[in-house]
């Protein structure tokens, strides 16, 4: 049981919504924030434990200085340059939370943190398992659930917590204008909704189904998941003959082997998306712009993926890659870096000339 509670909602409301479970659930169950332990004042937080990579990113956006390091996610990987050397020597110590942890309670410990945090999909396995660690280190650790829409909200609640209020209401208001302009553009267009299908893995046959959290930057946008399972949330496999029944209008992937595939297979091409250049790809940064993780990175892939339809933000969309890293990342992109990720981002459809919504 949650303990100290009230003293950290006190600030901000609790999050109370509902949220997909990891893939291997295929029920819902509501969660919200918790501390187990005693919550440090913002003062004495200085050496913080990342649980996942989802927490990495929004710790590394809020207060990277307080960072003991990574759990999983290094800067080194992708396009070089896109970080400041500083954070490139942040070590990585291995995943806390869930099923593939690696950290032990004793490397741990040998980092002499302040708090440990994890944020996203909340289930009670992570909350048993903070509980249980906050017992045997007495270390204080703070769940933060949330959904990509509640990004503000985790921004503002952990950037009390660890002192840095200006630079939450930053990112949390930037955050809310690009959930704002997805949401508009969705509703804007909810008479044309294209159908997309996320390919994940080298083989691309592993996916998010409609509700999960690995495509809920997509379907923010108002585009529809072929892959729609009754009570279901999670990650899935399929075969080729489910993509050709669904075939989707869009096939979207992060991973490079993927469009090799897709361009060379007869099989692949054999689908409409593959065959009229529907193709998108998103890659060239050391995590996913989309997924993997499921985290304040999506953010950005949100807006990158609206600009490919929307020519309001197609306009401005340079400059909110940029200014993006800037406040996210802590980092200052020339633009000839940006200029290369927008090539890494790119969508085959585009070659065509056409456009799907106007």
């Amino acid at each position: 049981m949650a303990i100290n509670r009230r003293q950290f909602l006190k600030s901000s409301a609790a999050l109370a919504i509902f949220y997909s479970l990891p893939s291997f659930a295929q029920t819902r169950l509501a969660v919200e924030a918790a501390i187990f332990g005693k919550l440090p004042a913002p003062e004495n937080i200085h050496r913080v434990i990342s649980s996942g990579p989802p927490s990495d990113l929004l710790m590394f956006a809020l207060a990277p200085e307080k960072m003991v390091g990574f759990a999983s996610i290094s800067l080194k990987k992708g396009q070089t340059g896109l970080f400041a050397p500083q954070w490139l020597e942040l070590p990585v110590y291995g995943r806390l939370a869930g099923r593939g942890s690696t950290l032990s309670l004793e490397q741990l410990l040998s980092y002499s943190p302040d708090l440990i945090i994890d944020t996203g999909n909340i289930d009670e396995t992570y909350r048993s398992q903070a509980e249980k660690v906050a017992k045997q280190t007495h270390v204080p650790y703070l769940l933060i659930a949330g959904g990509l829409k509640d990004s503000p909200q985790q921004l503002t609640q952990l950037g009390e917590i660890l002192g840095v209020i200006p630079q939450a209401q930053t990112l949390s208001q930037l955050a809310q204008r690009y959930i704002n302009d997805a949401t508009l553009f969705a509703n804007q267009n909810q008479q044309k909704s294209l159908s997309f299908y996320l390919a994940r893995g080298a083989k691309g046959l592993e996916t998010g189904a409609k509700g999960s959290i690995h495509t809920e930057a997509i379907e923010m946008l108002g585009l529809r998941n072929v892959v729609d399972i009754p009570n279901f949330h999670g990650l899935t496999t399929v075969s080729m003959e489910q993509l050709y029944q669904w075939n989707p209008d869009i096939i979207i992937t992060q991973y490079d082997e993927s469009i090799e595939l897709m361009t060379n297979s007869a099989l692949w091409r054999g689908l409409d998306a593959i065959a009229n250049n529907q193709l998108l790809l998103f890659s060239g940064m050391p995590f996913g712009w989309l997924d993997g993780p499921p985290g304040v990175n999506r953010l950005l892939g949100m807006r990158r993926l609206q600009s490919h339809f929307d020519k309001n933000i197609a306009a401005n969309i340079k400059h909110d890659i940029a200014e993006f890293f800037t406040h996210f990342y802590h980092s200052s992109l020339t633009a000839q870096q940006v200029e290369l990720l927008m090539e890494k981002s790119w969508m085959m459809y585009w070659d065509k000339g056409e456009d799907p919504f106007y």
